[in-house]
């Protein structure tokens, strides 16, 4: 990291494979970031790698960093369409399963309802009604003794 923008990297011991790309501010800080860019690397550029910087301004000090660098063979995209079609098939029975337990349920409910108001149509709540069965209350008792 170094602070100045202006800073421009040299590369001295430098491969045409390899590029210093632009100074790029870094996130968190007020520093700006210093990248070593490889292209085509292959399994030959396996290994360690040291960087080692020298900055005039303080008499010659040096400062490296070194990094490990494994290639790995590039990954292979894997076809999930069987997958895929299996959880929605899955998917779909299950949501068939729920659909005909919801469907169950509202019939049961609803015969249920209609068997309660079939039962409530053959019970008579009044009793002033009972006029030819000769109940209690009915207009039966009402009438005065005939008169002979």
């Amino acid at each position: 990291m170094v602070r100045n923008k202006n800073v421009r990297p040299v590369c001295r011991l430098c491969n045409p494979r390899v590029e210093l790309p632009e100074v790029t501010l870094h996130k968190d800080s007020r520093e700006y970031n210093l990248s070593i860019l490889l292209l085509s690397v292959d399994f030959s550029d396996s290994g360690k790698y040291t960087c080692a910087v020298k900055n005039p301004k303080e008499k010659g000090a040096e400062h490296n960093a070194t990094i490990s660098l494994a290639v790995v063979v590039e990954l292979v995209k894997v076809d999930n369409t069987l997958a895929k079609i299996i959880a929605a098939v899955v998917g779909g029975v299950i949501g068939l399963l729920v659909l005909i337990l919801l469907l169950k349920k509202l019939i049961l409910f609803l015969l249920k309802k209609r068997k309660e108001k079939n039962n409530e149509c053959l019970v008579s709540s009044s009793g002033n009604d009972n006029t030819e069965n000769g109940l209690a209350g009915s207009k039966a008792d009402q009438k005065s003794a005939p008169k002979a």
